[in-house]
């Protein structure tokens, strides 16, 4: 009697190994992704550093005199939330600032994506603060003021006497976020206030639990809201203490230890204020926009802004939600609202990497055929301009110095455009000319020049700016009026009306002798016409929400030259576009000079106690600025320091049979402070000191490039088991005994590795690497050995019982003892290899899978060394998106070409990631079996492909996306059909059938095409059918766990498999194709 069966240990080594080298290549640049998009970094910047007695600031603007009033206020900063939180920096906290949106999206000290609407980010381990300059004056103040409110709240989470940083996750979004808005901007926020009177107008106030578990409250609105109410309801003095218990104990029970109730009377108290605050200003009957409703949430989606008429009146243009997945340019009939056409999406033109969508709005040609707007593409803002009519893109143009701009105007005369550009982290006002190609700076000051418009004549420009309150003011809060430019003279003329209020969005009227402006004056944000000749400001709308866009400084006004209305209206955390003529409105007459500013004021009215903070921002400048001689230039050093660190733990075990052992491991992940050079360094150990494993790797990130290298040792373990009747040597004495003998097999890779990536644009790179890898095995014996008897059954069969154990060993087995033993040669052996890929990857993600665009990626690989052979790999990947379906369709192929391609464990096509109901385990039920000649063996082969086809729904999940709403639940619902071939060099295949022919007798070999032979020594003979495609359908589901993985059950009919009548059910792990 002799058995051996061979089998792999799941052992935590290989897991923990396996972790590490995930871990690696979870980064986008650790090692070239399958698929996914690009973070390209255009152009490589030179970094210096100023340090300051709290900061040390990394700079490569050459605009000196703005990085040192920056420097200035970042300690204006420190000094006042260092009040509130009573705590301070020991060691200076990095600044990294970028000079404009377009730089600070190509940052390599944030992994991952930077979106348009992000203002800045600030990171907890090294406590970075990563930003650009704005677009503005104030709105840089204001995000300095807001990221630094952040890297205290990291020191406090940090600090001694605080929470541990693991309990950040106590505190929830809108407590981290709300809490930075009120500390930089203070009770009075226009912007917020609208935000808030909407929310009591919708009689939609939500409690302290609705902001803590629904995504439909903005955190920093809400938040903001929130702690202005605890502010001036306790007192500034509570916000730090509140901060502290909630990160210490969580939310319910800091609420209860800080203000001795509960959450629910606290929402209660909070909603009163809310009702208590607004309920005053509003009328017996809300003022209805004045207008036609021509775009609404139904027909545009939730995010409607940036409308702009064409000239003559007759359309409309505006960026829109309307497609789930992306902000995407709209036409539409301006007297309906009939969309007429999509102009243009970035999912459908490869010019675009994003829309400018925020805070910018386009602008049309006189002749009203074409339209200009800007986007974001290749590492800077660039103009295009779209033929109205076909929606072809005309051109493509780079502003020059202006890498960042936004809100143009086309000029009457169709011969230029101006707009608001940045350069040095500067903005100002600027022209381009058509006919010369030519961009000319209009201003070049300290001042923030915002939304310019040509006049209907070309001769003026009416635009907002800070130049009249930038020097003025001493409160944070930097405020906008109107200037206009005389372009003959260049000269400036001051347009003062309303001061301390923002006045934006300035449009000429048909005549030119009127200007229709928004401001937030009273503390609402209405409709305003300023009178050039008189002086007079008329207000045109009294609305208890009002006119804005996306943000406060958000374009939502556009006058056609027929003296049509356009606006945005905010409205149900939604917003709208209204068409009215001129005449439309009616006018009241207000002082140019009054403003009040209650409306405006977040609730409650009226503070008590300690008003710490918005007694400081209302003298920020009365504070004392450091003086430019403190601000010192330092040597830039890269400070390598962790990033991340992650351990399994530590344990040890022992065993009788396989003795004492450790299992542990440790990941960790270093940089330096601008994130361009990385190391990924992993070890584990499991068992024995040779299941030790380590990984390290190196990125270069500086420029385009991303190059790197990395070395690894990795044990995989596996394992033979066997039984034979021997005989042993016990006591000096042969005895006859059962051995079960257990063979644990190791196999070590030692690997070094070169990868190298170029991204030629977000959705297209190349990548390469090479690898050199050697394999070497150990083979250890664990024998026990067991007494036995030989008895009569009764029946006169002899048979053998096994007693108990009378001895052990462990030994290890050598090369040549194993190769007799086995037929199986541990040869160590060396692999060399080259790869290419070019890789596309357009596509958006929806619950569980794409949905949208497109992916591929061809790929050639070449080995040599021990085994020498070509790998080609082709796979291309379309979705169609036809709401609320999406249709999906796959063409994979995957090949071994060469010499060694027959020596090399063959490929399977079963696994569900590639086709369905063919998995291993359904071949080996005893009660099945096969009768068309269809076995596992059609499955395996050197070279595969496969054509997937799917129609996919968002089942269930967001109310916008899922066809049936929930917020627990993310699934995909799917219909599939599967096909797949495996063959290897010299198969015939057989296309058109399911059922394999019959081609020839043969006898079973081994990858070295050697005969197997039996226990006797015999041939064993086989007979060889063709190939034929693997078909299958069926339907699956796929559910998103909370992002952490993505399970698909699935009932599959595989059409090949006589022996299955109604379908398989299988499970695969992997996320949608």
């Amino acid at each position: 009697m002799n058995k051996r069966f061979p089998f792999n240990l799941n052992l935590k080594t290989v897991i923990a190994v396996l972790c590490i080298f995930v871990a690696v290549s979870f980064s986008q640049q650790a090692r070239a992704q399958y698929f996914g998009q690009n973070k390209v970094r255009y152009k490589k910047l030179n970094f210096k550093v100023y340090k300051t007695p709290h900061f040390e600031i990394y700079y490569y603007l050459r605009n000196d005199s703005l990085i040192k009033r920056f420097a200035q206020e970042s300690e204006l900063w420190y000094t006042l939330h260092q009040q509130v939180f009573r705590d301070t920096f020991n060691k200076p906290n990095p600044i990294i600032l970028y000079a404009n949106h377009p730089d600070f999206q190509q940052t390599t000290a944030i992994d991952g994506e930077i979106g348009v609407g992000t203002g800045g980010v600030t990171e907890g381990l090294k406590n970075r603060v990563v930003m650009p300059i704005m677009e503005t004056n104030q709105t840089t103040r204001h995000v300095l003021g807001h990221e630094l409110v952040h890297a205290f709240q990291y020191h406090t989470l940090l600090g001694r006497d605080s929470a541990n940083f693991e309990n950040i996750n106590n505190l929830p979004l809108w407590m981290i976020e709300g809490m930075a808005e009120y500390l930089s901007i203070g009770k009075k926020d226009a912007y917020t206030a609208m935000w808030m009177r909407d929310a009591y107008l919708n009689k939609d106030i939500p409690t302290v639990k609705d902001l803590t578990e629904s995504n439909k409250y903005f955190p920093y609105r809400y938040g903001e809201a929130f702690w202005s109410f605890l502010g001036s309801t306790y007192g500034d003095t509570i916000i730090v203490p509140f901060f502290k218990n909630v990160a210490r104990y969580g939310l319910q029970y800091g609420i209860r230890r800080t203000f001795g109730y509960d959450d629910k009377t606290l929402s209660r108290l909070w909603q009163n204020s809310i009702i208590n605050t607004y309920k005053p200003f509003l009328k017996d009957t809300v003022q209805k926009p004045i207008g036609l409703r021509v775009i609404d949430a139904k027909a545009g989606g939730d995010l409607t802004v940036a409308p702009s008429v064409s000239p003559d009146g007759r359309y409309l243009a505006f960026l829109s939600s309307k497609n789930l997945f992306s902000i995407d340019l709209y036409l539409a009939d301006a007297k309906t609202g009939r969309i007429i056409k999509q102009l243009t999406s970035k999912t459908s033109n490869t010019h675009i990497d994003e829309f400018n969508f925020i805070e910018s709005a386009g602008t049309w040609s006189p002749d009203g055929r074409k339209f200009a707007f800007s986007v974001f593409a290749k590492g800077r803002n660039r103009m295009l301009v779209v033929s109205v009519p076909d929606g072809k893109i005309l051109e493509d143009i780079s502003m020059g110095k202006a890498e960042q701009f936004s809100n143009l105007s086309w000029s009457p005369d169709g011969k230029s455009v101006v707009f608001q550009g940045m350069s040095e982290g500067q903005s100002d006002l600027y022209l381009y000319n058509f006919d010369t190609k030519q961009v000319k700076q209009l201003t070049n000051d300290k001042y923030s020049d915002y939304q310019p418009d040509f006049s209907r004549d070309g001769k003026r420009i009416i635009f907002s700016s800070d130049r009249a309150t930038y020097d003025k003011s001493l409160s944070q809060d930097i405020t906008f009026n109107l200037a206009e430019l005389d372009l003959a003279t260049g000269k400036i003329t001051n347009i003062d009306v309303f001061n301390g209020a923002n006045n934006l969005n300035p449009q000429y009227s048909a005549d030119n002798s009127q200007v229709y402006f928004l401001s937030n004056r009273d503390g609402f944000r209405n409709l305003y016409r300023y009178t050039f000749s008189t002086g007079k400001v008329e207000q045109l709308t009294e609305l208890f929400t009002g006119i804005c866009g996306i943000t406060e400084f958000s374009p939502a006004l556009s006058v056609s030259d027929h003296d049509d209305v356009v606006y945005s209206y905010y409205r149900s955390q939604k917003y709208s576009v209204y068409n009215a003529k001129a005449s439309d409105f009616k006018a009241i007459t207000v002082e140019p000079g009054k403003t009040d500013f209650t409306a405006a004021m977040l609730p409650p009215t009226k503070a008590v106690g300690v008003d710490l903070i918005n007694s400081n921002l209302n003298n920020y400048l009365a504070y004392r600025k450091i003086p430019t001689d403190s601000i010192r230039s330092i040597p830039y050093r890269p400070k390598f320091k962790l990033d991340a660190l992650a351990s399994s733990g530590v344990g040890v075990g022992v065993n009788s049979v396989y003795g004492a052992g450790l299992s542990s491991g440790i990941m960790g992940v270093f940089s330096d402070i601008l994130g361009r050079n990385q190391i990924y360094a992993g070890a584990a150990v499991n068992g024995a000191i040779y299941d030790f494993g380590a990984s390290v790797l190196y990125l270069n990130q500086q420029g385009r490039w991303t190059l790197g290298a990395g070395a690894s040792h990795i044990p995989y373990q596996s394992g033979m088991y066997s039984a034979a009747f021997t005989t042993r040597s016990i006591n000096g004495t042969n005895t006859p005994v059962y051995e079960e003998r257990t063979d644990i097999i190791r196999t070590f890779e030692d690997a070094l590795q070169g990868v190298a990536s170029y991204p030629f644009s977000r959705t297209l790179r190349a990548e390469f690497g090479a690898t050199a890898s050697r394999y070497s095995y150990r083979v250890d014996r664990y024998s026990n050995y067991y007494n036995y008897q030989t008895v009569d059954d009764g029946k006169g069969n002899q048979i053998n019982n096994i007693g108990y154990q009378v001895d052990f060993q462990k030994h290890k087995i050598s090369r040549e003892e194993f190769l007799s033993e086995t037929g199986i040669d541990l040869r160590a052996f060396q692999v060399y290899g080259t790869s290419a890929a070019l890789v596309g990857d357009d596509s958006y993600f929806g619950i569980a899978a794409p949905l949208g665009g497109h992916r591929f990626r061809l790929e050639a690989e070449y080995n040599v060394g021990s085994y020498q052979f070509f790998s080609p790999t082709i796979d291309l990947r379309k979705y169609v998106r036809m709401a609320p379906l999406t249709f999906a369709a796959r063409l994979y192929g995957y090949g071994r070409f060469g010499n060694s391609n027959n020596n090399l464990y063959p490929l399977y096509l079963g696994y569900p990631f590639l086709i369905r109901g063919y998995e291993s385990q359904t071949f080996y039920n005893a009660n099945k079996t096969s009768t068309n000649n269809f076995t596992i063996d059609q499955l395996s082969g050197n070279r595969i492909a496969v054509a997937n086809f799917e129609i996919r729904l968002p089942f269930t999940g967001p109310e916008k996306l899922a066809a049936i709403k929930s917020k627990f639940l993310f699934t995909d619902l799917n219909l599939f059909f599967d096909a797949g071939l495996a063959w290897n060099s010299g198969d015939k295949i057989t296309l058109g059938t399911t059922n394999p022919e019959f081609v020839r007798n043969d006898v079973l070999r081994n990858r070295n095409g050697d005969p197997i032979l039996d226990a006797n020594g015999n041939q064993q003979p086989t007979t060889i059918y063709s190939r034929v495609p693997a078909l299958s359908a069926g339907i699956s589901i796929r559910i998103n766990l909370f992002g952490a993985i993505i399970l698909e059950p699935y009932y599959a009919i595989p059409f090949n498999r006589t022996d299955i009548k109604t379908g398989v059910f299988g499970l695969n792990f992997t996320p949608g194709w």
